[in-house]
């Protein structure tokens, strides 16, 4: 008779040890699903404004917007109606931009034009160039203009299939002349 009451305890004794092992894997399964999950980050809208972005050598280009809205992170926008912006060349303003939209990337230092585009250089050979799209690539310092492009300096106008700026050099390549008689 003892020996089936040591036995009935042993019994007993085990069931609460795989019970408790039981409970204590349950709960580490499922620890954690009360932590609600982390917030949505917000986008922020800006009504009016400026946006820059800057080199190691100084400001490469400036924006005045009517609207513009930012990733949570604050690292791309999407800005609307660009009344005013500034390309800058050396630190100096070179160029005006006069766009509909622009996706800027501002760790990056860089942005892209979608839709039509008007540039005015300011100073040197007061140059126009009007397209559509175009992307500025701040650490080579350069401006790709993949589309058509009409190039007007004073009476004299030029279209060409597509152009590049180089404004660390100052230097301007074109591509094909587009002409129709």
């Amino acid at each position: 008779m003892a020996t089936a009451r040591v036995n009935g305890l042993r019994t007993a004794a085990a069931l609460v040890v795989v019970a408790a092992l039981a409970w204590v894997g349950y709960q580490t399964v499922r620890a954690g699903d009360d932590i609600p999950p982390p917030a949505p980050q917000a986008v922020t809208q800006l009504t009016g404004g400026h946006a820059s972005d800057k080199r190691v050598d100084g400001k490469s280009w400036s924006l005045d917007y009517d609207s513009a809205t930012m990733s949570a992170d604050g690292s791309v926008a999407q800005i609307d109606n660009i009344r005013d912006g500034l390309i800058m060349r050396e630190g100096k303003p070179y160029m005006h931009v006069h766009a509909k939209h622009i996706a800027a990337n501002l760790t990056l230092n860089e942005f892209t034009v979608i839709g039509p585009v008007t540039f005015d250089e300011i100073g040197g050979q007061r140059r126009t160039l009007v397209t559509s799209g175009a992307h500025y690539l701040g650490f080579a310092h350069t401006l790709e203009l993949p589309n058509r492009v009409t190039i007007s300096s004073g009476l004299v106008r030029l279209t060409v299939d597509h152009a590049m700026i180089d404004f660390s050099s100052g230097s301007t390549t074109l591509g094909r002349i587009v002409g129709t008689m």
